[in-house]
């Protein structure tokens, strides 16, 4: 095997091994960031290497909320016991380190969602959601003005989202929070 072929079987392997460690479903801009945060491989070869999984059936793919989230499928994990082996140990452990580090925070990015969309010249759509276990706990869509209005909107939604649904319960159950 010349190196060059190495190399794309290498990649591979390690984004199975850590879509496994992650144990929860990984977006493509989240397991992006983590590749490249950590210098595991570049850009071009992570995207090249997910189309190839994913057409090999190595990875499923599901859209939420118009996301690509990844899970490795059983095959994958047969053809990861295969060839885990070709991975360095001290790989795998910085790559169970990361997945450990960064799941709770992967697990919120994918339960609060914040997204806005150009209604018309003067309006946008702001739709801010908290999901968990598959079902939206909370689903609100606002009209604002203006595309900075949106924009701080989501940004304070995905910052502040956990302080304000109970606040919202509260207020809807006629119970006032302090």
């Amino acid at each position: 095997m010349d190196y060059e072929s190495f190399e794309k079987a290498e990649n591979k392997v390690l984004l199975l091994y850590f879509i496994k460690e992650i144990k929860i479903p990984v977006s493509n801009m989240q397991l992006t960031r983590v590749m490249l945060e950590n210098r595991f491989m570049n850009y071009f070869l992570l995207q090249q290497g997910l189309h190839e999984l994913i057409s090999d059936r190595l990875i499923n793919s599901e859209t939420r909320d118009n996301i690509d989230y990844y899970t490795i499928s059983e095959q994958g994990e047969k053809m990861l016991e295969m060839f885990e082996s070709i991975l360095p140990a001290g790989i795998k452990s910085r790559i169970r380190e990361t997945a450990d580090a960064i799941r709770p925070g992967f697990r919120h990015e994918a339960s609060v969602i914040a997204e806005y969309t150009l209604e018309n010249e003067n309006e946008y759509e702001v739709r801010c959601k908290i999901i968990e276990n598959s079902r939206p706990l909370i689903d609100i869509r606002l009209s604002v003005g203006s595309r900075e209005d949106a924009r701080h909107i989501c940004g304070n939604w995905k910052a502040q989202a956990k302080e304000i649904y109970p606040q919202v319960i509260g207020v809807l159950l006629g119970k006032e929070r302090k």
